[in-house]
């Protein structure tokens, strides 16, 4: 199962919240597309990952409050690019 979302939210995306951006390996094969460059971004080797947070309003019977999105890029380089912080 993919861990990130599709469409990518954009990083100017007021609704979202950057909570981390972390130098990551797992130990899943997955491989993932990096919202910036479009490349390949096999989680199995170093890769960026932003998670981003945003407050959601509960439908009835659910208590989440909140939506937690991983993106996955493919180097330092481009996740700070889509953060805008070049």
């Amino acid at each position: 199962m993919s861990k990130t979302c599709r469409p990518s939210p954009s990083a100017s995306d007021p609704e979202w919240t950057v909570r981390q951006v972390v130098e990551r390996r797992d130990w899943n094969e997955t491989t993932e597309t990096c919202p910036l460059c479009g490349d390949a971004v096999d989680l199995l080797g170093p890769h960026y990952q932003v998670e981003l947070d945003r407050e959601r309003t509960p439908g009835n019977g659910s208590k989440l409050t909140r939506e937690r999105r991983l993106l996955s890029f493919c180097d330092e380089a481009c996740a700070t690019a889509w953060l805008g912080d070049d």
